[in-house]
């Protein structure tokens, strides 16, 4: 049973095509029915970060201070806040964690309610959070960045992953790293499910076999019939019965004759380093470093056999360290095109459509490419004749759009040493004029042509942050940078026009450090800034 927002949605979809205004109304992406009931954000980039519901509509301004909240939560914990099933009172609570704590806030008013400390990992209290947020407001931007280099390296390294999921019993899915590097998926739950503010405790714990993996875990989800699924950084495809009795693994295959990237904590050399996606026929969605899969889950075994319906292509990877991106789903539709989208791994990224069920028998292909591959166009953001795109983010899809915003520096710094410290430091670093991560553009699916087509570009400074486009208001909601102030922007889906821009202010506590934006049920926005250490709220009063 769907959820009552995400299934009056589908209501609406279902009617469209009867309706005058049927060509601007796109069918709504599936919801998973485990996932927590009318949650708006129950996994990441579960539903191509489309919402449903509104968010603000302007005018834009300068917002008082009544009109944003910063909640201290630590680092990694941001990454990212997922929203629970209403509880029997109605209440809602956004839990959030991954590195020193589980928590529980209130989703009207960002309280913390109550508190699991995670062993092993140092814990940032409410004090130290505030005193490292005022002392990178006090240094000069050089100086800021080491500082924050030196405070996210080990959360960074640390943490067994940057992605949680919430089910719709109001039970948190989290990876979790032991002191001897061991991983292990823990279930949180609390002690009375009928009360928003019981304590949180650990119910069960599942402790990857050393023979499957001993990388990390990047990316967990549930299949469409209720089975845990998760991907470790080195390709092992799990699927977990929701008591742990039960498992099933798939290696994902390798171009190269050695274990991809085994047992490694770099992210960028990960062989797997984002999250998968599902859709509600058994398809479940993994890009690896060599291919973009479509592996089909039986119902009892994981397949990459095609006559169950998987299958798998390869990519153009020049920079060799694949596609930065989740796969999106686009076309849920009847009659619609169904597609996934991704950027590929070339120096300069190219966004790439494929048909994520079966090819049009008279589909040809394109030359050079797996004939999977539906379309190909150059990621530009018009933002100089030589500029070098970079996508790090998954694509935002609403109907056959999708928006990528630019995630790299128009200017590098100095090379930190790491990968990984070069993009904590180029995060940090992205509100400093000439440094700023600038561009986004909007590319459609035309299915009559059968290509894609750019529709519009900006040139805001997105500072390495994930949009959301509200199916409500048509609007995309951004987290931005203008002139050293953080802000929230609203963009038009169809014309890539400011709809508003909600000016915040200059501290370090608003950066959002590719944290997400998300849509509340009380119709604010939440950013998952952790690189300011917490979660800041937008909710502009309106003027009576």
């Amino acid at each position: 049973m769907k959820s009552a927002i995400w299934a009056s949605v589908c209501v609406i979809a279902v009617a469209w095509p009867m309706l005058a205004v049927a060509e601007t109304k796109p069918a709504a992406p599936f919801f998973n029915p485990h996932w927590a009931e009318s949650s708006p954000y129950p996994v990441a980039h579960g539903t191509a970060d489309f919402s449903p519901l509104a968010g603000p509509l302007g005018p834009g301004r300068r917002l008082r201070d009544d009109e944003v909240q910063w909640k201290s939560i630590g680092p990694v914990n941001g990454f990212a806040p997922v929203y629970s099933t209403p509880y029997p009172n109605g209440k809602r609570v956004i839990w959030v964690g991954g590195y020193d704590r589980v928590s529980k806030l209130d989703a009207d008013t960002l309280d913390v309610l109550t508190t699991y400390a995670i062993g092993g990992n140092t814990y940032f209290g409410d004090e130290e959070i505030r005193h490292h947020v005022a002392m990178m407001d006090k240094l000069d931007d050089k100086a800021m960045a080491d500082y924050g280099v030196k405070l996210w390296l080990e959360p960074f390294r640390s943490a067994a992953s940057y992605y949680r999921l919430l089910t719709r019993e109001n039970e948190l899915y989290l990876p979790h790293r032991a002191a001897d590097d061991s991983i292990s998926i823990q279930v949180f739950g609390e002690t009375d499910a009928n009360d928003p503010a019981s304590p949180i405790r650990l119910r069960r714990e599942w402790k990857i076999p050393p023979e499957i993996s001993r990388a990390g875990i990047f990316s967990i989800n549930m299949t469409s019939d209720g089975w845990v699924v998760m991907v470790t950084q080195d390709g092992a495809l799990t699927a977990l019965s929701k008591d742990f009795t039960v498992h099933r693994v798939l290696r994902l295959p390798s171009k190269r004759d050695e274990a991809p990237g085994h047992g490694t904590q770099d992210l960028w050399a990960s062989f797997v380093r984002n999250n998968l996606t599902v859709d509600d026929q058994g398809g479940i969605y993994v890009v690896t470093r060599d291919y973009m899969h479509r592996v089909q889950w039986t119902g009892s075994k994981l397949s990459l056999d095609e006559a169950d319906g998987a299958w798998s292509a390869p990519y153009p990877n020049e920079l060799g360290i694949g596609s930065g991106t989740s796969p999106s789903l686009m076309g849920w539709g009847p009659n619609e095109d169904h597609l996934v989208v991704i950027a590929d791994g070339t120096k300069g990224n190219n966004m790439m459509a494929l048909w994520r069920d079966a090819i049009p028998e008279d589909w040809k292909g394109l030359p050079g490419m797996d004939r999977r591959v539906a379309g190909v166009t150059p990621i530009r953001f018009g933002v100089s004749d030589h500029e070098q795109a970079q996508v790090e983010n998954a694509l935002v899809v609403y109907g056959y759009g999708a928006f990528i915003n630019n995630t790299f520096p128009v200017q590098h710094l100095p090379d930190q040493g790491s990968p990984t410290k070069q993009w904590l430091a180029e995060s940090f670093y992205m509100h400093v004029p000439g440094h700023e991560a600038r561009g986004g553009t909007m590319v459609r699916w035309d299915p009559q042509a059968r290509t894609l087509k750019t529709a519009w570009q900006t040139q805001l400074n997105f500072a390495s942050t994930v949009c959301t486009i509200s199916g409500a208001t048509e609007i995309l909601y951004c987290w931005v940078n203008q002139n050293r102030e953080w802000g929230l922007e609203g963009l038009d889906w169809k014309t890539g026009n400011s709809a508003f821009h909600y000016t915040i202010g200059k501290s370090h506590r608003f950066n959002p450090l590719g944290g997400p934006v998300i849509i509340a049920p009380n119709g604010a926005v939440d950013c998952g800034c952790s690189g300011g250490l917490g979660i800041v709220r937008v909710n502009p009063k309106r003027k009576h």
